[in-house]
């Protein structure tokens, strides 16, 4: 059985796989090490990797490491594709987790991984294995609280869904803009990667992906867990 961590800024995810099969599931606001220590004993995990966007937690990592034999995902760790980023040091874990993720669910075809949170970032890993690099942008809360924080008279909205393209008050523009604003985003990357030689898988994961996911008519996998099956895809493949 495998333990799988994903420590995100706001949240921490944790799976356990048999193999392939997730098995468990649990998001939690903070992680404490008691419930990592029950899950391990009742799954009788042998295996264990994390991965974090925050400062590593050292005394949850010695912990871990005397319970289960576990691999802390970094920019050294050998990964089952060809990464091409020049700064791979600076290469977001759960970025690299979710390629890893899409190499898994498509093993021989191109893939656009699309992780819709906090910030909605963009990567590419081509048919033969290759992770040819990808792009950041603002999320669709970020791009909310941006249009208040930096103006003086636009206020403060929830998202909120709206049929029409342009909106019919400044309220509905605002919504429009940072919603449609990404999907056309999303849609001008399929076609600025996608050809007819070479038609890509499209992935949609991370918090938000879910309230997209709706919006396109092509073919679009939506699957939330994208980056806990990449970490167990690499794990399996650093036995």
């Amino acid at each position: 059985m495998n333990l799988c961590i994903d420590i995100g800024n706001s949240s921490s995810k944790v799976a356990v796989f048999e193999k392939d099969k997730m098995v468990f599931y649990r998001r939690y606001g903070r992680l404490p090490y008691a419930s990592l220590q029950k899950l391990i004993k009742e799954y009788g995990c042998t295996h264990g990797i994390i991965s974090s966007t925050r400062k590593t937690n050292e005394t949850l990592i010695k912990k871990l490491k005397r319970a289960v034999k576990l691999l802390v995902l970094n920019h050294k760790t050998k990964l089952p594709f060809t990464n091409q980023y020049h700064t791979p040091e600076t290469l977001g874990r759960d970025r690299i987790a979710g390629v890893a993720g899409a190499l898994k669910m498509f093993p021989k075809e191109a893939s656009l991984v699309v992780d819709l949170g906090t910030c909605n970032t963009y990567d590419f890993i081509d048919e033969d294995k290759n992770y040819t690099g990808g792009n950041i942008a603002p999320g669709m809360r970020m791009r909310l609280q941006a249009m208040n924080h930096f103006t003086d008279k636009l206020p403060l909205l929830e998202a909120e869904d709206h049929d029409h393209l342009m909106g019919l008050s400044t309220a509905e523009a605002i919504q429009n803009g940072a919603i449609k604003g990404i999907i056309l985003e999303i849609e001008g990357y399929i076609r600025a990667l996608a050809s007819k030689k070479r038609p890509i898988n499209v992935i949609l994961t991370g918090g938000d992906s879910l309230f997209f996911a709706k919006h396109f008519k092509k073919k679009i996998f939506a699957e939330p867990n994208l980056v806990l099956v990449g970490l167990n895809h690499i794990l399996i493949k650093n036995y």
